[in-house]
């Protein structure tokens, strides 16, 4: 079974696309042709780009994909079916022979591909186009260096402590849900105001965070508020060796947000008073050295 914790934020948004398809289909199992719809339902991922490249229409692969399996009663979440299994190790593969310390979408399409097996190949027929195809156009993207949003490396470099491992998790996990091209800050922002076992949800609060203003900004976002977190999480474990810390805590998170400069201007729109909060915020790491 393959990693998901190696996933790009890209390949993450194609599997919940899969998942949704299926569900909404009433098909039993998640299988290769969910997922290559769900790569094509992906807007941003490499994947997305070089199915579109191949001009491949998502609405009519969603009406091949409904009416390939015939539907059952509700029940579970469905499962994935050993196709799907097959592809998605297929795809480590791969990105592991290309030397990719990731697995995006770009690595699915060649799971899908590489695999003779699931209902992707009768998608692939219906919409005229080849595996080998897919597979030439995936290797031409790559070859120009496309790489995916992932939070690995900033993963390991912040060194992060259990809290805000699980907040950075928490904060791909609702980006994904809402089907957001990044992780950006404002996710962060949200679970942060809502990790109650932290006193930045105390701070925030203090300083008129509210989940209404967030959620304003999650409806309708900008640049500002999607702007990926790797740098504020790289920053973060900087300030925390700074003040002679062993692990990246959420204080740090929260002030290497307000430092950025895309997180301060996040914050005056949000009507939050930047340079105050973060006074409050160096006060509290200053008490713990």
């Amino acid at each position: 079974m393959s990693n998901y914790n190696r996933y790009s934020h890209h390949a993450r948004r194609a599997l919940s696309h899969a998942r949704m398809l299926t569900v909404q289909y009433h098909h039993p199992r998640i299988d290769t042709g969910h997922l290559l719809v769900g790569v094509m339902l992906t807007r941003g991922s490499i994947g997305h780009s070089v199915l579109f490249d191949l001009q491949l229409d998502a609405e009519q692969a969603q009406l091949h994909l409904k009416n390939l399996v015939l539907p059952v009663p509700d029940s579970a979440p469905p499962p994935n079916d050993a196709a799907l299994d097959s592809a998605l190790n297929l795809a480590a593969d791969e990105a592991a022979w290309l030397g990719h310390h990731y697995i995006g979408t770009e690595h699915l399409l060649l799971g899908i591909t590489r695999t003779n097996v699931g209902n992707a190949v009768d998608l692939f027929h219906k919409l005229g186009v080849s595996p080998d195809t897919v597979r030439h156009h995936v290797r031409r993207a790559l070859d120009y260096g496309l790489t995916e949003f992932n939070l690995q490396f900033a993963r390991k470099s912040a060194r992060l402590s259990e809290l805000s491992r699980r907040v950075i998790n928490a904060a791909e996990q609702n980006a994904v849900a809402l089907d957001h091209p990044s992780v950006g800050i404002i996710h962060l922002l949200q679970v942060l105001l809502n990790e109650k076992r932290s006193i930045v949800a105390e701070l925030l609060t203090n300083h008129g965070l509210t989940f209404e203003k967030i959620q304003s900004f999650l409806d309708q976002p900008d640049d500002n508020a999607l702007q990926s977190i790797e740098g504020v999480m790289l920053k973060a474990g900087d300030l925390a060796r700074h003040y002679g810390n062993h692990y990246t805590g959420t204080e740090h998170l929260l002030l290497a947000l307000i430092q950025d400069a895309n997180g301060k201007d996040l914050l005056h729109s949000l009507n939050i008073n930047a340079e105050k909060l973060k006074q409050d915020v160096a006060l509290q790491l200053k008490k713990r050295q």
